[in-house]
C-alpha cells in the first residue's frame, strides 16, 4: 500500500487510491505480456524457468514456468479482483497440465524457445545448475503442481476459498498487485512471486551481470566482445532494459566465469539479429578488461574466486540481473590482478 507523507505534520499519512489496470484501458493480455515481459523483477529468475506462455485459441493458463525440483507453477492472470471462477478456472488448467509427460512439457518449451533440437533436462539443468548436483530424471518432472491466481486485490470469499484448499493440501495462492495514479502518472504496486518462501536480495541499479549465452551459442560471446556490447536474443528481455547508461555490465561465461566487465556508453537498443532472425536487446558497452574464454580461460575470475572474496553466492548462469556495488567492486578488484591477460 502506498501513503503520501504530510508535507507539515510529519506524523501524518494519508492512503494514496488505488484503482484498476481497467481503469487505465488496460485488458488481461496486456497485463499478461507486462509480466512475462518481466519475468525477472516479478517472478525471481533464480527460483522459476519460464516454460510457456498462453496462446490465442487454446485453453491455457498464462504463463507456466518450472521451479529447480521439476515442479510446475500455473499462473493466471486477471485485470479484476479475484473471484471464485478464477479458481475453478486455474483448477482446471491443473487437471490438463498436471498430467502431462515430461516429453508433452519438452514440446512446450521447444515451440516457446524455438528451438526443435532443445532437451529440457539439460535446459533445467543448465538454468538450476547453482542448485542442482545433476540433472532430473525424465519421471522427477511434473510431479506438483503449484497454483497462482494474479489479481488486483481480493473478496473474502475468495479468499476463505484459497483457505480452504491450502488446507486440504493443494499448492494455491494469490499474488496481489495494485494500481495507483500519482502526479499524473501509473504505478504498479507488484510484490514478487517467491515460490520458497523467502526473500530476494535486490541488487543495486546500476551494476549488471550478462550472460553470454553459452548454452545456446557458441558465438554470441564473441559478438559481444568484438561488437562492443551485452545482449540477449528472442522474447523481450526485461533485464536488458533496466540497464541504463553508464553503469556497469560484466560479461559471464558459462563454466569458464567473468570474462568482460565496462560501463554503458547508452541505454538499451533493440534491433533484429541477422544471423538469428530474432529480435535483440543490447547495450552498447565500452569494455576496460576482457579475456578470451577459449584461449585463456584461465585469466578469467572464476564463480569459486568470487564466492571466496565476496562470501556470496550468485546465480551466473541466468540472463541479466543487478548485483550490489561491493560485489561489482569485488569483481573487478580479481579482475586487474589478472590484467595481465587483456585479451
Amino acid at each position: 500500500m502506498l501513503f503520501y507523507l504530510a508535507e507539515v505534520n510529519k506524523t501524518e499519512i494519508q492512503p494514496v487510491k488505488g484503482g484498476s489496470l481497467a481503469g487505465i484501458g488496460w485488458n488481461e493480455k496486456d497485463l499478461e505480456n507486462l509480466v512475462a515481459g518481466n519475468i525477472t523483477t516479478i517472478i525471481p529468475e533464480s527460483q522459476l524457468m519460464v516454460l510457456d506462455q498462453e496462446k490465442p485459441g487454446k485453453e491455457a493458463a498464462d504463463i507456466y514456468a518450472l521451479d529447480k525440483n521439476g515442479d510446475l507453477h500455473i499462473f493466471e492472470l486477471k485485470r479484476w479482483k479475484a473471484d471464485k471462477e478464477n479458481l475453478l478456472q486455474v483448477l482446471r488448467y491443473g487437471q490438463i497440465y498436471g498430467q502431462y509427460s515430461y516429453e508433452d512439457l519438452q514440446d512446450m518449451l521447444r515451440k516457446y524457445e524455438g528451438s526443435k533440437e532443445l532437451e529440457l533436462a539439460t535446459k533445467h539443468y543448465e538454468y538450476f545448475s547453482e542448485s542442482l548436483k545433476a540433472k532430473l530424471a525424465t519421471s522427477d518432472f511434473n510431479r506438483e503442481q503449484h497454483f497462482v491466481v494474479v489479481t488486483n486485490g481480493i473478496d473474502a470469499d475468495t479468499r476463505n476459498a484459497i483457505k480452504y484448499w491450502q488446507h486440504k493440501g493443494l499448492k494455491i495462492e494469490s499474488l496481489i498487485y495494485r494500481v495507483y495514479s500519482v502526479g499524473g502518472k501509473n504505478i504498479l504496486e507488484f510484490n514478487p512471486y517467491n515460490p520458497e518462501g523467502e526473500v530476494i536480495p535486490e541488487g543495486e541499479e546500476g551494476y549488471f551481470v550478462v550472460n553470454t549465452n553459452l548454452t545456446w551459442s557458441t558465438e554470441d560471446y564473441k559478438d559481444m566482445l568484438t561488437q562492443h556490447k551485452a545482449a540477449a536474443w528472442g522474447r523481450p528481455k526485461g533485464g536488458i532494459k533496466r540497464i541504463k547508461k553508464g553503469d556497469t555490465v560484466f560479461l559471464y561465461h558459462n563454466r569458464v566465469g567473468v570474462i568482460a566487465y565496462g560501463r554503458t556508453s547508452d541505454d538499451y537498443k533493440r534491433t533484429t539479429h541477422a544471423k538469428k532472425k530474432l529480435d535483440e536487446y543490447f547495450v552498447p558497452v565500452q569494455f576496460d578488461w576482457q579475456v578470451d574464454p577459449d584461449t585463456a580461460p584461465e585469466k578469467a575470475v572464476h564463480a569459486r574466486e568470487i564466492y571466496q572474496k565476496l562470501g556470496a553466492q550468485y546465480s551466473f548462469h541466468h540472463t541479466v540481473f543487478s548485483i550490489p556495488e561491493k560485489a561489482a567492486k569485488g569483481i573487478m578488484e580479481l579482475a586487474d590482478t589478472k590484467k595481465e591477460g587483456i585479451a
